[in-house]
């Protein structure tokens, strides 16, 4: 028998002095974080269990390549077809690499929730701050919402062409699942992300390092798939050189169908600043996220270049792609789909099966997207609530007591961008222009952010992660991109203009500010005085009367 003393140093044996050495330093990380968020306003309200990896992951988990990609490829091929492809993503890669460089400095510098509206409040003179930044964040908020349910409708949509390629495609008796279906395809879809999204916070982590591993592994399986499978390829010319003039468009420039297609293209690389949603939740964030951003952009232009050219070079048949005579029934967003079935039909003259597999990864690709999507939206409305500048604050930061997740905003989340989906069944029209908000809700805050950082005489002082003397050049190019995206996005796609084709992005955009400027000038301004101090406050009760007292 083992002695008493030896058994019990078996079961437990004492920890290596490099282990205790790594626990150590990594409690120094999370006080310095702490310490951090203090010095900016904020109790550590959030558990510090995210690697920054697993940022990192997050938020390219965001960007759901492969789902996007196979969405909006017809999109981007009616408006220039294959060059537009190539050359004016490689543009759009550009315009957004300098965004996302230019905000990493701002988030290093201020790691908390609320991202563009709390960078916006410290960027600008005091007394301005928190009109400015409550609208910046109003903004966001309404674009967070539009992106969360364009990502459910799109992944419905998927689903839906799915099971019409199974069940003998558009011309062989499949079936067309109705605009009712569709509606209850997506309630489901957001009950289920709302059940994923109130996991703990290591649990998100986790579930972020699994959708960032299945995003890249699942475009790896298909340009393979794709490039081995095809019986012949599209010459490098057309790939690379053909140009197709927006059919059925009306469109008579050449110039302005490229201009037309750069928001797709934008569309697929949006997101790149999630991260900065779970900071407060992550170790060493100052130095995390700027990682993240920068890191996150380089993986999804990356693996979504060789997916469009990939899918671009096994292209079967051209006429294909858009056409009402196929097994997908035609229209832009099915175009993508439609490549994977013309590869297989060309090469075992049976395309359903690997089509339907290919639609089914893209539609996990929006899954794992959606998870980030809804937690990233409840805790943008946590992070407004927080600071009191939206109705309900009070029930909306409230926090479950043991894992601390804001599950009131979930539900809040889940609720309203399920309704803002309504629109879009059965109309492409309605689809677009939520595709179109929810991107220009994002590039003009973005675009708010970049021009206080430069035209306001703010005394910045970087964090960890600064561009140093081409931060105004770097600024400058990103800042110009998002004025230049926020405006194509408002431009209408078909010509001539009829209430059946009309560009409702901006007279939605429209109307969403003005319900805000209503709420801002009879209760907002009244409540919100820009981001505030959570440490050492008041009793909740004295909230109201202590912040009245701050603002005067």
């Amino acid at each position: 028998m083992m002695a008493p003393n030896l058994q019990k140093a078996v079961e437990n044996p004492p920890a290596p002095a490099d282990h205790e050495e790594a626990v150590g330093k990594n409690e120094d990380v999370i006080g310095k974080d702490e310490k951090l968020l203090n010095e900016l306003g904020y109790k550590q309200e959030y558990k510090r269990v995210m690697s920054s990896f697993q940022q990192w992951a997050y938020t390219f988990d965001y960007t759901a390549p492969l789902g996007f990609v196979t969405g909006y490829y017809g999109y981007m091929y009616t408006y220039g077809g294959p060059v537009t492809i190539f050359w004016a993503f490689i543009a759009t890669s550009f315009g957004t690499l300098c965004m996302a460089f230019a905000m990493s400095e701002i988030a290093s510098a201020f790691p908390t929730l609320g991202s563009v509206y709390f960078w916006v409040a410290k960027l600008v003179p005091s007394k301005h701050a928190p009109i400015i930044s409550w609208f910046v964040g109003w903004a966001y908020l309404i674009g967070s919402f539009s992106g969360t349910a364009l990502n459910e409708y799109l992944l419905a949509q998927l689903i839906a062409t799915s099971i019409l390629i199974g069940t003998g495609g558009a011309h062989g008796g499949g079936y067309q699942t109705s605009n009712s279906g569709i509606v209850g395809i997506t309630a489901a879809l957001f009950l289920v992300h709302f059940f994923v999204s109130i996991v703990n916070t290591k649990w998100l982590g986790y579930l972020s390092d699994i959708g960032a591993a299945f995003q890249i592994l699942s475009i790896a399986v298909i340009c393979i798939t794709l490039l081995a499978v095809a019986p012949k390829y599209q010459s490098a010319k057309f790939v690379f050189t053909h140009f197709i003039h927006a059919p059925d468009k009306g469109i008579h420039s050449g110039v302005l169908v490229v201009l037309l297609g750069l928001p797709w293209f934008q569309s697929i690389l949006t997101g790149f600043e999630v991260g900065s949603h779970v900071v407060e939740e992550v170790v060493d964030a100052a130095t995390a996220s700027p990682r993240a951003m920068v890191n996150s952009m380089y993986a999804t232009a990356g693996t979504e270049l060789a997916l469009l050219l990939s899918m671009t070079f096994c292209i079967q048949n051209p006429e294909n792609l858009l056409s009402p005579n196929t097994a997908t029934g035609g229209g832009e967003i099915t175009a993508g789909v439609q490549i994977f079935y013309d590869v297989f039909q060309a090469r075992y003259k049976h395309g359903a099966a690997g089509a339907i597999a290919f639609t089914l990864l893209a539609a996990s690709s929006l899954f794992f997207g959606n998870i980030t999507n809804v937690t990233l939206t409840a805790r943008m409305a946590y992070a407004m609530a927080r600071d009191q500048g939206l109705p309900g604050y009070k029930l909306l930061v409230k926090l479950t007591s043991g894992e601390r997740i804001p599950v009131v905003a979930t539900i809040v989340t889940v609720v309203g961008s399920f309704v803002c989906t309504l629109p879009a069944m059965g109309s492409s029209v309605a689809f677009e222009a939520i595709t179109a908000m929810s991107t220009i809700t994002a590039y003009l805050p973005y675009t708010a952010v970049l021009l206080c950082r430069h035209i306001f005489d703010n005394d910045f002082k970087p964090g960890p992660y600064s561009l140093g003397r081409w931060a105004v050049w770097v600024g400058g190019i990103g800042s110009a991109w998002g004025l230049l995206m926020s405006l194509l996005f408002c431009l209408p796609p078909v010509f001539p203009i009829t209430g059946s084709n009309f560009n409702y992005a901006a007279p939605s955009l429209v109307g969403c500010m003005v319900a805000g400027a209503i709420y801002w000038y009879t209760s907002g301004k009244y409540t919100f005085h820009g981001p505030r101090r959570t440490v050492d406050d008041p009793p909740p009760a004295d909230i109201e009367n202590y912040n009245r007292a701050g603002a005067q």
